[in-house]
């Protein structure tokens, strides 16, 4: 099919277009953002895919927005070089009619005969979908912004495998292989899941084939327990019976009573070396108590005899230190009178030193006055033309961006009237003298006009001459009076009449801004911490000036003798002053340690007689020599206990306890452990009998029989139903194997019509189909395969507009014609790539009627194929 002419009326934002005079080959379509290039296509696949009576949401679409019209489509087309007039009307007075090759068409009818023109599905009550109901169309005619992502074969898919299978036969990767290869994956469906895990009928046998092996199993165990039972029930039976023969606990008894015996004996003699070790216990506490008696006796007048000594001594020492405080005091008192001399020689030293400085600093002052007055002038004479550059700078807001976007737009006018007056008509006029001539009523003078819209040239003795400016002048128009009321939009923004007065004000507030910088660092140079703080400075200087006596004549060199001499005189000073500290420091630790000795005497003396009246008092209740013979007492009673300890300690250890304690408990551990051992094997016995009833009671031998006669059988069903379960999975493997081999080979027609348009881009390089969906799969670039969906956006459109179109080449050798339909198509496409993909369209035009919509004209006027406008 090849398009002819397309008028679309209140369709959508269209109010009424028409595109004619389609050629065989290019044809591009140019409109700007929001002109309507998309619903262009929506109208086209209205006219040929929707039924002319289609309500709801898919009719509610067509309107223009807020309004409730009629939408008409009137479309002609070529098929088999026959001409075809189609037009459909929707939503009111629906209608629709076919004519061509003889034949006329309406109504119900026409999507019938369409249908089956274009071998598409018609839709159902709803609005038609492109992968569902459009056939080969929803492949070759893409919508903008949709280039780049899946080819969308959809209903397309059985006209394709048609095509591929007229060139290269049933094989493998056709229809009848993926008809043989489905019934293969059918048949291993019925023995293996997706993982090839058993399953159905082949999974169940397996499993119960199992589940009976692990009941043998259980059984078999179940048996040989029930043997292991018999074998152990005689082991306890015979020993039961050896304690019986021999009398084992009866003998255990009777020797842990005897045992028991034996160690009540031992413990009466450990009773009696316990009370003999407590004798000599108490014995050595009476002897420690008098011992500690006659000790602190003798300490007491021990230590009257040390506190008479240490009395005489402190009494001594106390006269000695009484005496040096005399003197030191006496040295104090001089150096005193000899620092309150210095300290007033001293502060009449200041007195003078403070009123040189004075006189000094008023002529110092004096100067500063002067000098601060000078720089204040400055300074402030520049902070005034400072602030005026500034106010200047700050009338006009204007910046470099303003001028380059009047510059911008000075020179879109100048591109717009260049571009105007190269599409205008021009005329020379060669009047004569005395003749005239006017331009839409305005005179004109002798040369050459250049008129760009309709006009009327009046020529003097001639008459009207009408001048009508065609090849797309209008437009032109519109853009230089756009450009020219957009600068001039801009200029009356910014508040100037011209470009020059703009840049003029700007050169101005540049320069203003820049003395006003200068003149700020002056005003910094001259009053770094600011002109208010300048002020005070000067205010300060001046209360100096006019504080204060009458100027002294003192000079610089007055104030440091006087300065050196005032230092000196303090040396002197601080001298004194450390000495008489030091010497009233030496007086007063005198008299500390004074007191302190007057202190430790008297306590001396207090302690003396305190303690010979302690020693006086005890010496009448116990004498010294009472104290002796009691000690004596002691020591004898302590040594007749501790032989008595000795003779206990020595029949204890005749009686040997720790054997007769080890006996003791070798006898009862004896008879425990017999009792215990005779009550766990009755227990033992009982508890074998009764599992050996519950054993004989389920049959074990026949369970075993019939069990293993069962396992038997079905390990031969499961051998045999494996052996044709692998068979249906190595067909199945086989088949694919098979069929991904023969890949190529269906697929091979692709490659050979996309390598061409490849080359002119990439060489060595090929498209790779997926043999099923028909969508692209993987792009090979010298021998490296990628995924389509890693590539860029840019590659994707370009790899998909080449697949088209070499599949279109394939549908219309197999006789299913149609044009390409490209909105948009390669806006992601840089440059470069650009001009190859211009190339592979003037190629693939050889052959194919493509139509181009676009919004970007200047990417297709080198294209040379003609351009229809919106």
């Amino acid at each position: 099919m090849k398009l002819r002419r397309i008028e679309v009326t209140d369709f959508r934002k269209l109010g009424h277009v028409v595109i004619d005079d389609l050629g065989d080959g290019l044809n591009v379509v140019v409109g700007d953002n929001e002109a309507g290039k998309s619903t262009l296509l929506a109208a086209l696949r209205a006219v040929l895919f929707e039924r002319h009576r289609v309500g709801g949401a898919a009719a509610a679409a067509m309107q223009p927005y807020n309004q409730s019209v009629r939408p008409e489509i009137r479309l002609d087309f070529e098929r088999d070089g026959a001409a075809w007039q189609l037009r459909k009307a929707f939503c009111q007075r629906p209608e629709a009619e076919l004519a061509g090759n003889g034949e006329r068409y309406t109504g119900d009818a026409v999507e019938e005969k369409l249908a089956e023109m274009f071998g598409f599905t018609p839709p159902g009550s709803g609005g038609s979908k492109p992968q569902e109901h459009h056939g080969v169309f929803g492949l070759l005619w893409v919508e903008q912004g949709t280039s780049h992502r899946a080819l969308g074969i959809g209903s397309g898919r059985n006209h394709l495998a048609l095509a591929l299978e007229s060139e290269v036969g049933q094989v493998t990767g056709g229809e009848r292989g993926r008809a043989l290869l489905a019934a293969a994956e059918e048949r291993k469906s019925g023995f293996w899941d997706k993982r090839d895990n058993p399953r159905g009928e082949f999974r169940a046998l397996a499993a119960q084939l199992e589940a009976d092996r692990e009941q043998l199993a259980t059984l078999q165990k179940q048996m040989a327990e029930h043997d292991a039972q018999v074998s152990r029930l005689a082991g306890v039976q015979n020993i039961l019976a050896r304690h019986t023969r021999d009398d084992s606990l009866n003998q255990a008894i009777q020797k842990a009573v005897a045992a028991r015996a034996a160690a009540a004996g031992v413990a009466r003699l450990e009773e009696k070396h316990q009370a003999a070790v407590g004798g000599v216990e108490r014995a050595r506490l009476r002897l420690d108590a008098a011992m500690s008696r006659n000790m602190a006796r003798r300490r007491l007048a021990a230590d009257l005899a040390t506190d008479r000594s240490e009395m005489d001594a402190a009494s001594a020492a106390r006269n000695d230190t009484s005496a040096e405080l005399a003197r030191l005091d006496a040295i104090a008192g001089k150096t005193a009178a000899c620092l309150s001399e210095a300290a007033r020689a001293e502060q009449e030293a200041a007195g003078r030193v403070r009123r040189m400085e004075q006189a000094i600093a008023r002529r110092q002052a004096t100067e500063a006055v002067e000098r601060l007055t000078s720089q204040l002038k400055l300074a402030e004479d520049a902070d005034a033309a400072r602030r005026k550059a500034t106010a200047i700078a700050d009338a006009t807001r204007l910046t470099a961006g303003d001028i380059a976007a009047l510059e911008s737009l000075e020179r879109d006018l100048y591109q717009a009237r260049v571009r105007l007056e190269a599409a205008g008509v021009r005329i020379t006029l060669h009047p004569d003298a005395s003749q005239s001539a006017r331009l839409d009523g305005r005179l004109v003078a002798s040369g050459e006009l250049v008129v760009s819209r309709d006009a009327k040239l009046v020529l003097e003795g001639y008459g009207e001459i009408g001048i009508h400016p065609r090849g797309g002048t209008e437009d032109l128009l519109r853009a230089a009076e756009t450009a020219e009321k957009a600068f001039q939009q801009a200029l009356h923004r910014l508040g100037f009449a011209e470009l020059v007065a703009a840049r003029n004000a700007l050169r101005l507030q540049e320069n203003a801004r820049a003395e006003a910088a200068n003149l700020g660092r002056t005003v910094a140079a001259v009053a770094p911490g600011g002109i208010e703080a300048l002020k005070q400075q000067l205010a300060r200087n001046a209360v100096l000036v006019s504080a204060g006596e009458a100027a002294d004549c003192s000079e610089p060199g007055d104030l440091e003798a006087a300065q050196r001499e005032i230092h000196e005189m303090r040396g002197r000073l601080a001298v004194l002053e450390s000495e008489a500290r030091a010497r009233r420091a030496a007086a007063e630790t005198a008299r500390r340690e004074l007191a302190v000795l007057d202190e430790r005497s008297s306590a001396a003396g207090l302690r003396y007689g305190k303690r010979l009246e302690e020693l006086s008092a005890a010496r009448q209740v116990t004498g010294d020599r009472v104290l002796e013979d009691e000690l004596a007492a002691e020591q004898q009673a302590f040594q007749a206990a501790d032989q008595e300890r000795q003779a206990a300690s020595a029949a204890l250890a005749n009686a040997d306890p720790e054997a007769k304690q080890l006996a003791l408990r070798q006898a009862e551990q004896a008879e425990t452990m017999i009792r215990r051992d005779i009550t766990a094997l009755d227990i033992e016995k009982r508890e074998i009998e009764a599992a050996l009833r519950a054993l004989g009671k389920d049959g074990l031998g026949e369970q075993l029989a019939q069990l293993e006669g069962q396992v038997a059988l079905g390990e031969t069903r499961l051998k045999t139903m494996t052996l044709e379960a692998e068979a249906a999975k190595l067909l199945f493997n086989t088949l694919s194997q098979a069929q991904r081999e023969m890949r190529d080979l269906w697929l091979a027609p692709v490659r050979e019509r996309s390598a061409p348009y490849l080359r002119l881009i990439e060489a060595d390089s090929n498209i790779v189909l997926h043999d099923e969906t028909f969508e692209i799969d993987q792009v090979v670039r010298n021998g490296v395969a990628e995924p389509f969906v890693g590539l860029s956006v840019g590659a994707r459109e370009q790899i998909a507009v080449i697949t088209r179109i070499a599949l279109a080449d394939i549908l219309r050798e197999a006789g299913q014609e149609s044009c390409i339909v490209l909105d948009d198509a390669l806006v992601n496409t840089d440059e470069a790539r650009l001009e190859r993909m211009h190339l592979i369209l003037h190629k693939a035009a050889a052959n194919q009627q493509i139509l181009i919509l676009t919004c970007r004209e200047r990417d297709f006027l080198q294209l040379g194929a003609p351009i229809r406008r919106m």
